[in-house]
């Protein structure tokens, strides 16, 4: 018995039909899209079908707050309401609170910029050492895509860390600053492999949006966030990225992804050769990312000296590791360790780029895949100059090892906002 969900559609999701009209995808309203993480947690009525989703536990007690549980300095201040309250009138209460949590303020200030068309190219842009759009081999239909599953990716951070202060969300680790990744994901081929450190977001995203809708990808995410048993991916057990046919489930590790994505790689090879079955075809390529923090982990380690060897012996091992660099490991600064030393020891092409410049990105991440696609061999992608808006996650203390002015630059700095602004001069979309 098919389940019948009252869902209301994100405002988001008219960006699949507005990319047509060359406007900008319209930003969710929160009213619209906090509905999406109060919906198919239950089944109401209806008692006789096998798959009924069973009942959430009804907490006895008043719920604590988020400071009860993390300390003031963590999160939101918020009280939670009486267990009994619904989504929506946890928003009403805390109308005022929630419209100044720094994800709010930015995405208001965003939604201004494209209202009144100000929002400004990226640093890099037009510069000596970067491309230009035309340069960078991206269609308009392609920058579409980009640009539309970005926009989902923050509308969901967004949603994610209101609900999480509110009490109704647990998992709060954002992709801010990271939304062009999606140029991977538009990039990949479908029967590519994937396996996505837990900021890369957009690139799943982008994946997931060649497939669904935007209502379903939208809804499979709220679905991780308030973990629920309905998750694609988790069911329940962890927000993680994955779940399809070629993606491969990540939780929130630092570079255990690594290995396996490497065995998927030198296998389907090595399983051709024995004859044995394999979901991979012939020029398939093995994507695997992570952030810089993840470069002095063991298995990231293991990772890159596993596919060196297999390209020293000649062996096929079609994978493309991709680095975003903040210059952070959750709470640790970088010192610049990643483009200073660590990149020096590579046996690989490496591919780099502005990691707030779309154009430099595409180009840069299509020209990594075609070197693992056309070599067999591995590739290295890294972004870099890449901001962490927001902190790792909605408890991070930011504050005990970043100065004001640092937080507040990094919150300021969309590279979102900078490719609406490179469409709009390369005649992609207009402003309203």
């Amino acid at each position: 018995m098919m389940r019948q969900i009252a869902l209301c559609r994100a405002e988001v999701a008219v960006a699949g039909r507005a990319v047509y009209m060359n406007r900008f995808p319209a930003l969710p309203s929160a009213v619209q899209t906090r509905n999406l993480l109060n919906v198919g947690l239950r089944k109401p009525g209806d008692n006789s079908s096998k798959d009924v989703v069973p009942k959430p536990m009804v907490r006895q007690a008043p719920a604590p707050s988020r400071d009860d549980w993390w300390g003031r300095d963590a999160g939101s201040a918020m009280q939670t309401l009486h267990p009994s309250a619904s989504l929506l009138e946890k928003r009403e209460a805390q109308a005022e609170a929630t419209a100044i949590l720094p994800e709010v303020m930015e995405l208001a200030r965003f939604a201004e910029q494209l209202k009144t068309g100000t929002c400004e190219l990226p640093a890099t842009h037009d510069t000596a050492d970067t491309i230009s759009f035309a340069e960078s081999g991206m269609t308009p239909a392609q920058c579409r895509e980009v640009i539309t599953a970005g926009m989902a990716t923050m509308a969901m951070h967004v949603e994610s860390r209101v609900t999480a202060a509110l009490g109704e969300a647990f998992y709060t680790i954002g992709p801010g600053g990271e939304e062009l990744m999606a140029c991977a994901g538009v990039q990949l081929q479908s029967t590519d492999a994937t396996a996505l450190h837990y900021r890369h977001l957009a690139t799943q995203m982008a994946r997931a949006l060649q497939s669904k809708t935007m209502d379903e990808v939208l809804l499979d995410r709220a679905r991780g966030h308030v973990v629920s048993s309905l998750d694609p991916v988790g069911g329940g057990v962890h927000c993680s990225l994955g779940g399809g046919a070629h993606d491969f489930i990540v939780t929130s590790t630092l570079a255990s992804q690594g290995p396996p994505a490497v065995g998927r790689a030198i296998g389907a090879g090595l399983a051709r050769h024995l004859g044995v079955d394999t979901p991979f075809p012939r020029n398939f390529v093995s994507f695997v990312s992570c952030g810089d923090g993840s470069v002095n982990n063991a298995h990231f380690l293991a990772a890159i000296n596993t596919a060196e060897y297999a390209k020293f012996r000649s062996f096929k091992c079609p994978t493309v590791f991709c680095i975003t660099d903040n210059d952070l490991c959750i709470s640790l600064r970088g010192h610049g360790w990643l483009t200073k030393g660590w990149l020096k020891k590579l046996r690989m092409p490496l591919f780099d780029c502005d990691g707030g410049n779309m154009a430099d990105v595409w180009k840069a991440t299509g020209d990594a895949i075609g070197e693992a696609r056309s070599s067999g061999g591995p590739a290295m992608l890294v972004l870099k100059n890449i901001p962490r808006r927001f902190g790792h996650a909605a408890t991070d203390r930011q504050a005990a090892y970043l100065s004001a002015d640092e937080i507040a630059a990094a919150s300021q700095n969309n590279p979102l906002a900078g490719a609406c602004a490179q469409s709009v001069e390369a005649g992609v979309f207009t402003y309203p």
